[in-house]
């Protein structure tokens, strides 16, 4: 285990650290492919917090929540959209299933532009991309299943924008964030210097597999990611969360949750559908491939209305935007495909509360599958750009029913746009600070 302060450590403060990279801030697992290659993973069972109080970041109590959120998204006399349900197998049922594919290391959730924080404030995350790993006759499986756990440093948040309540402006605690980014940096520092494993590593470069995280500093480097890990968080900074699941083999199902007063972990319903409607679902099967259909925003002025959980909902004639299903569902020239995908990639354009679930998982893997001319995807390694049209994994590792094998690590443009975004806000504002 490697000590994340120590007197050395406050020395090595005192000398400015360089700026990050994005493998720094966005820390993808190598796909396991043989049980052996579990042990350099995190089992989300196994993450604890601060070691003053330990219990698991992710209690019992919420994980049964989470599950039954994924499987039944909906309140009661809700109509039927047309999406189907996720159906987990028993297996996953169990957090002892539950490994860490991804870590996304971010300043200021919605987004970072100016315009997004004047509506929404700045929410520091620590985002954790969580998916099964089950061994059983057939051998290791990757389910096509994942969640995202969002742990937040905010201080007291400003009062919401008129007619943006529930959500108030989110004012962010970046002296514990900093702590946060000096970590990170700290970690860099030691990997470059050989201290994993005696061999020195170099974060710089595309994203990929965290360089870090293969051959002989993945162990020792894994457990320095771990303690980082359980020193910043704890179960009370958990309070947003979100699951993609399949009704097997397909279609793939997304649902979004936050933690309210007296209800707890809630599914919400989604910003861009009908404010009622919590469940989006992306199906190859069937003439409708995007159900329920988006009413996206992201080509207004940004604002903080949207359709969850506010009374009344944004109307959808006051909603003006773009979404993958308007090309996946219908044919366009291939031109209007590029203006699309390139708006929901554009994060001073795109975000949560603006842009479906459906859009930023398919905003890669479509064009590349359809050879969109004009389409490119900067500052990622080819190997883990999505190989087929199917692939909605964002950030993490994608099984492919269609073609079987072992799991692919996949980063998507919008991925790497984000984490553009967040280097240059960290690098700009918070490092060395």
């Amino acid at each position: 285990m490697v000590a994340l302060t120590s007197g050395a450590g406050a020395a090595r403060a005192e000398t400015p650290s360089k700026p990050l990279s994005a493998n720094d801030v966005s820390i993808l697992f190598p796909p396991p492919k043989a049980p052996a290659d579990l042990v350099n993973l995190i089992a989300v069972s196994d993450l604890t917090g601060p070691t003053e109080a330990p219990q698991r970041l992710f209690s019992g109590e919420d994980f049964a929540r989470f599950i039954a959120n994924a499987e039944n998204p909906e309140r009661d006399g809700v109509p039927d959209s047309g999406a189907r349900r996720i159906q987990l197998p028993d297996v996953v049922k169990k957090i002892d299933a539950w490994f860490v594919a991804g870590i996304r290391i971010d300043p200021g959730a919605p987004g970072l532009s100016a315009d997004v924080i004047a509506q929404f404030g700045r929410q520091p995350q620590i985002r954790l991309i969580i998916q099964p790993v089950t061994n059983g006759p057939q051998g290791l499986k990757v389910h096509d299943t994942a969640g995202h756990l969002i742990f937040s440093f905010n201080l007291e948040p400003d009062p919401p924008l008129d007619g943006c309540a529930p959500f108030p402006r989110f004012k962010p605690d970046d002296v514990a964030f900093r702590a946060i980014v000096r970590d990170v940096a700290s970690l860099r520092d030691q990997l470059a210097a050989g201290k994993f494993g005696n061999v020195k590593v170099s974060t710089a470069g595309d994203m990929n597999v965290h360089p870090g995280l293969v051959g002989a500093s993945a162990k020792p480097f894994r457990d320095a990611v771990k303690a980082l890990l359980e020193k910043h968080l704890s179960p009370k900074r958990l309070n947003t969360m979100a699951v993609m699941g399949i009704s097997p083999p397909e279609p793939w199902v997304f649902v979004s949750m936050l933690r309210v007063p007296q209800a707890g972990l809630i599914p919400v319903p989604g910003p861009t559908l009908d404010g009622v409607h919590a469940a989006q679902m992306f199906s190859i099967l069937g003439e409708t491939h995007v159900v329920p259909r988006p009413a996206t925003n992201n080509q207004n002025p940004t604002t903080c209305r949207h359709a969850a959980l506010q009374n009344p909902p944004l109307a959808l004639a006051n909603r003006k935007g773009v979404s993958t299903a308007d090309f996946i569902d219908a044919n366009v020239p291939n031109s209007q495909v590029l203006e699309i995908v390139n708006v929901i990639a554009d994060t001073k354009k795109s975000h949560f509360f603006n842009t479906d679930c459906v859009s930023c998982h398919t905003e890669t893997a479509q064009p590349l599958a359809r050879k969109l001319q004009g389409f490119a995807v900067r500052g990622v390694n080819r190997a883990v750009l999505p190989k087929e049209d199917w692939n909605v994994r964002n950030f993490g590792w994608f099984p492919s029913f269609l073609h079987g094998g072992p799991a692919a690590a996949t980063i998507t443009r919008r991925a790497a746009t984000e984490t553009t975004e967040v280097v240059t806000f960290i690098n700009s504002q918070l490092l060395n600070k």
